[in-house]
C-alpha cells in the first residue's frame, strides 16, 4: 500500500540526489568519498523510516537527540536544494545575458559558490530550528459582528502535536501564555495528540492548566485518529475539556459547535453532520464552527466563523506551495459563501521536524467585538 512515508522518502531521495549531482559529482572529490556521500545522502532522504519510534528501544534516552538530528539534516538538505536552484537559475540568466562572464558551473567558481550556499543554508536551518522550538507568539485578530453584545476573548490552539520527544517546557509555556490572555473561551482545533497516550500521558496532562471563563472545548484532528481516537478523547475529557463533534454548546451571544476531522472521520464510521452541530443554536447567535481541516461547505455554510488549522501555514518553505494547493486555505482569514469566514491558524506546534521557516507558530487570540455603534 502506497503511504505518506513512502512518498516522503521518494521526495527526500529526489532532493538529496539533486544535491549529490550538484555538490559531489560536479566537484573533484575522489570516488571513494563520493560513494560514501551518496550513501549518506540517500539515508538522509529516507527521513521518515529513519525517524521511526522503532529506534527508541535501540537508542534509549538518546533517541530524542537522534530524531532532532535526523530532521535537522533533512530540512537542511531541503533548504540547501532550494537555495541552489535559485542561485543557479539567477546565475544562468545573468551569464546568458552578459551581466557576468563566468558560469557558476565552472570548477573555479563552483567550489566558492557551493561553500557560500552551504553556510547560508546552515544559518537558515539553525533559525528554522529556533522558530520551531520556541514558545509561539500570540496572533491577535479582531472580528466585529452585530450579533455580539459583549466583547469576548477566544483563544484557538491548533496543531500542538504532543508526542514523546516534545519538550514538556514548551507545552507548559503554551499553557502559561494562553492563560495570560485571560480568555473567555479556549478552542482546541485538533491535532493536540500525536502519539500513543501511554507514552505522552504526563505531557498531555500539562494542558489541564488551561483556564477559560466559559470553558475549554475540543474537536478532533486527523492525528487524533492516527494516535488512537478513543484514547485521545478520554484523555482530553479527563482534563475537563468538552468535546464538540456534530454537537454544540450555547454560550450566550455565541453558539460554539464542532465536527470531527472530515478527511479521517469516515475511516472509523463517523459522519460529518453540520446541521446537527448547530441544531440547538438560537436565532441571532454568532455561530462558530471548530473544524480541524479548513472546509468551505459552499451554500451549506451555516456558521459565521470557522476556526481551523491543519495546514501549519506550510511549516517549512517551500512546502507552503504544496500545502496551499492541497488545502486551498493556507493561513489567515478568508471570506467564503453565505457571509461566513474561515480563520486558518498556523498552529502552536509542528508535525515531524520541530522546525519552521516563514510560517511562524501561533497562539491565536480572536477578539470578538460588537459593531453596534462605531468600531474602535
Amino acid at each position: 500500500m502506497f503511504s505518506w512515508s513512502v512518498m516522503a522518502s521518494m521526495v527526500g531521495c529526489t532532493i538529496t540526489m539533486y544535491l549529490f549531482i550538484r555538490y559531489v559529482l560536479m566537484s573533484s572529490l575522489s570516488w571513494p568519498i563520493a560513494i560514501i556521500l551518496l550513501f549518506v545522502l540517500l539515508l538522509i532522504g529516507c527521513v521518515q523510516p529513519l525517524s521511526s519510534y522503532g529506534f527508541e528501544s535501540l537508542l534509549g534516552k538518546y533517541y530524542p537527540l537522534y530524531r532532532y538530528m535526523i530532521y535537522f539534516l533533512f530540512v537542511g538538505c531541503v533548504i540547501l536544494a532550494g537555495l541552489t536552484l535559485v542561485c543557479d537559475s539567477l546565475w544562468f540568466v545573468a551569464y546568458k545575458t552578459g551581466l557576468i562572464n563566468c558560469s557558476s558551473f565552472s570548477p573555479s567558481v563552483c567550489v566558492k559558490v557551493n561553500w557560500c550556499l552551504i553556510i547560508l543554508a546552515l544559518l537558515i536551518n539553525t533559525y528554522a530550528l529556533y522558530e520551531g522550538t520556541k514558545t509561539p507568539n500570540v496572533k491577535e485578530l479582531n472580528i466585529y459582528s452585530d450579533k455580539i453584545t459583549a466583547d469576548k476573548k477566544i483563544v484557538v490552539l491548533s496543531d500542538i502535536h504532543i508526542h514523546r520527544v516534545i519538550a514538556k517546557n514548551k507545552i507548559a509555556k503554551i499553557v502559561e501564555q494562553t492563560n495570560k490572555l485571560k480568555p473567555d473561551i479556549i478552542i482546541l482545533a485538533g491535532d493536540v495528540v500525536d502519539d500513543n497516550m501511554r507514552k505522552i500521558g504526563e505531557i498531555v496532562d500539562l494542558l489541564g492548566g488551561l483556564k477559560a471563563k466559559d470553558g475549554v472545548y475540543f474537536a478532533s484532528g486527523n492525528h487524533e485518529f492516527y494516535a488512537g481516537y478513543r484514547d485521545s478523547l478520554v484523555a482530553l475529557k479527563k482534563l475537563g475539556f468538552k468535546q464538540i463533534e456534530n454537537s454544540g454548546v450555547d454560550l450566550g451571544d455565541i453558539y460554539l459547535a464542532g465536527i470531527p476531522d472530515w478527511r479521517t472521520a469516515q475511516r472509523i464510521g463517523l459522519l460529518i453532520r453540520l446541521e446537527a452541530a448547530f441544531a440547538k443554536a438560537r436565532q441571532g447567535q454568532f455561530r462558530i464552527l471548530a473544524s480541524h481541516t479548513p472546509i468551505n461547505f459552499g451554500e451549506e455554510n451555516n456558521f459565521d466563523l470557522q476556526v481551523t488549522g491543519h495546514t501549519h501555514g506550510g511549516q517549512i518553505f517551500p512546502f507552503h506551495i504544496l500545502s496551499a494547493w492541497h488545502n486551498k486555505y493556507l493561513a489567515g482569514l478568508y471570506d467564503i459563501e453565505n457571509n461566513a469566514q474561515i480563520y486558518v491558524s498556523r498552529g502552536a506546534g509542528q508535525w515531524g521536524p520541530q522546525m519552521r521557516l516563514l510560517a511562524p507558530s501561533e497562539i491565536t487570540l480572536i477578539n470578538l467585538k460588537s459593531n453596534r455603534g462605531e468600531q474602535k
